[in-house]
């Protein structure tokens, strides 16, 4: 049994103009794409990544990603709920977060479908549980680091919030596995706004001790 992603994008670059594909970029990012998991990963899960540029709209690129299903991913119960390695390898490319590609350049995604297929390719059964973990990939962390960010605003204001404690200890217990969704940049994101919570912080301390 296999797990195919599909997905169609339109690459956007960091100042919101759109990069049209063209056959150097498609080769390039399906590199960055085999790039963003192990050798290891690659060999053992027989993964497979195809990017071409769209029939249907030159501005667009199709992008499918195959691997083997496995126990756990694929196969019995999904405990990580994080999407697998098909949601991983896709959530780097959506974050613009591939080491080996235009740095921040991101996929604008217009379509996307996951499914069980068969050794020879023919699709089956949609695989719900990708997508389900790519958008938790996707949206949770960024939801957390914009509240990180009001956090700080309202600390800076002098103004702290009253559940900042809880949202660090959401993020930190193993039970949700939220810190299996993070990329490395947005666990550095998510320090650097602790830590300047944590120096806002003291500063009100400082002047309500001093007053």
């Amino acid at each position: 049994m296999f797990l195919e992603l599909h997905a169609t994008a339109m690459l956007c670059l960091p100042s919101g103009e759109c990069l049209r594909p063209d056959a150097t970029v498609c080769a390039a990012l399906m590199s960055a794409l085999y790039a963003s998991v192990t050798e290891e990963v690659v060999l053992d899960r027989q993964l497979m990544v195809n990017v071409s540029i769209s029939s249907r709209d030159s501005y667009c690129i199709e992008v499918v990603l195959r691997c083997l299903a496995t126990e756990g991913d694929g196969l019995g119960p999904h405990n990580a709920n994080d999407g697998g390695i098909l949601s991983s390898v896709a959530a780097a490319a959506f974050k613009g977060e591939l080491t080996r590609f235009q740095a921040g350049v991101t996929m604008d995604i217009s379509r996307l479908d996951a499914w069980y297929s068969s050794k020879e390719g023919s699709l089956e059964t949609p695989a719900t549980y990708i997508v389900r973990g790519l958008c938790r990939r996707c949206c949770l962390p960024e939801l957390v680091l914009r509240s990180m960010q009001v956090s700080v605003c309202l600390m800076e204001s002098g103004n702290p919030p009253e559940e900042h404690d809880e949202l660090i200890e959401l993020v930190a217990s193993d039970e949700n596995g939220f810190l299996s969704l993070f990329s490395q940049q947005q666990l550095q994101e998510f320090m650097l706004f602790e830590r300047e919570y944590c120096l806002s912080q003291l500063e009100l301390q400082e002047e309500l001790s001093s007053s």
